[in-house]
């Protein structure tokens, strides 16, 4: 059964960016990286005072996906501080001082002719995750020997603000579309699709017109709502089939724009995860932009980049992520991790009264995955975690509508998702005292 999503139309907020191309700030004085990030350790295997090269793996996570974490810049291990992660958590990061002579770790490729063990291996070793948010290891997804029938470019990006990868597909093309044939070699898919909104006319002609010799990729347009670019929702418009957990059940996989972008570089150059582009908007800035920047800088000094706050700035929300679906920071000196690609600043508006629930259901009417918020928000105010639990919680994408469309003004959203964190960390202690 394919889920209805109804959706919201969110205009003119992504002009504030999209029009500016994207501008190189490669030149943190200093970087870090984060030794836990959700839940997830990581192991150093370089310490204080040692010297290390652009691409030089620093961090090593040794669970079931394991991958390593590679230094953006060369410089020295000076420190290990305890620095804000974008996910609103102060966490142990490991402190690198730019020499600022982008030393490389690794050399140019010579033989991109590879076979499909030989592409997974090198999207492992070049720790590629996925820049669309999520943050999976890219690699994992391209494991099962079984082949997969279709590969999808999840290009929506339809949170409001957001503009990153769209610039990057009109600057990378070539790129991304070299970048998804590697991906269906990595798994033997014969197909290739790149979903994106048919209001991106831009990046709409330029795909056509670079894909008119391509027998086996092809475009699927996407409509103008919130929240058309959930992965479930991508995967039943194109395929016509649903699935109950993860795409590959029905052959699919879901990589970003930028996520296949890396994959290309990874396999023509041997380079690593160590950039990306974020776009920092909202109309709390006074030059937004979309930024090519070395993973690990601080937000603080790409502010800088983009001019500060706007003049006379009184109170703002500074969000790591969609307005939607980001995080309210309680500072802005965050650091920007390999999957974060938006930071939005907006204006708070005059004093909102929050009411009561009036019991009117638009929240359980909007939700793509057809919870129900309020019941959810009253188990967890209640910590009765069986009841979430019953309530299908872990389906919650986060996706924010509950909030946006709460006529009392509650957020839902937060602690829906403060009730899946509760359910994971249940679990989790129960696994522990199992074992």
């Amino acid at each position: 059964m394919f889920l209805k999503v109804h959706g919201i139309k969110l205009h003119g907020k992504k002009r504030l960016s999209i029009k500016n191309p994207i501008e190189n700030a490669l030149n943190p004085s200093v970087v870090y990286f984060p030794l836990e990030s959700n839940g997830v350790l990581y192991k150093k295997v370089v310490e204080i005072g040692t010297r290390v090269l652009m691409g030089q793996p620093i961090l090593y996570r040794e669970d079931r996906y394991a991958h390593p974490v590679c230094s953006s810049v060369s410089g020295t291990v000076s420190d290990i501080k305890k620095m804000l992660h974008s996910n609103g958590k102060v966490v142990e990061m490991l402190e690198i001082t730019n020499d600022f002579k982008e030393e490389t770790y690794y050399s140019t490729c010579s033989n991109i002719d590879l076979s499909r063990d030989e592409i997974v291996n090198k999207v492992k070793n070049a720790g590629i995750v996925g820049l669309g948010g999520a943050g999976f290891p890219t690699y994992v997804k391209y494991l099962p020997k079984q082949s997969a029938n279709l590969i999808i470019i999840n290009a929506a990006e339809c949170e409001p603000y957001i503009t990153c990868d769209f610039v990057s597909i009109l600057e990378n093309a070539d790129k991304l579309i070299r970048g998804l044939k590697y991906i269906m070699k990595a798994n033997g898919a014969k197909q290739g699709v790149i979903a994106i909104k048919k209001a991106k006319v831009e990046a709409v002609e330029l795909l056509t017109e670079k894909l008119k010799s391509e027998k086996h990729i092809k475009l699927f347009l996407l409509k103008d709502k919130y929240p058309v670019g959930w992965e479930k929702h991508i995967v039943e418009r194109v395929t016509k089939k649903t699935y109950a957990a993860l795409p590959r059940e029905i052959g699919v996989i879901v990589n970003n724009v930028q996520t296949a972008i890396c994959v290309c570089e990874a396999v023509e150059e041997n380079k690593p995860l160590i950039e990306k582009v974020i776009t920092v908007s909202g109309e709390g800035i006074k030059e937004p932009k979309n930024l090519r920047i070395k993973i690990g800088t601080k937000f603080s000094t790409l502010l800088e980049r983009c001019g500060g706050y706007i003049d006379n700035l009184e109170e703002a929300y500074v969000i790591a992520g969609g307005p939607l679906s980001g995080k309210s920071m309680p500072n802005d000196d965050f650091i920007i991790t390999s999957n974060l690609n938006n930071v939005v600043v907006l204006l708070k508006s005059p004093t909102v009264i929050t009411l009561n629930c009036i019991g009117c259901g638009k929240c359980a009417e909007i939700c793509p995955v057809k919870l129900t918020p309020t019941l959810i928000k009253k188990a967890y105010d209640s910590n009765k975690i069986s009841t979430i639990e019953a309530l299908n919680t872990m389906k919650c994408v986060r996706c924010g509508l509950c909030s946006y469309i709460c006529p009392s003004r509650v957020d839902v959203s937060e602690t829906v998702g403060l009730a899946k964190d509760l359910l994971v960390t249940s679990k989790d202690v129960k696994l522990d005292q199992k074992k």
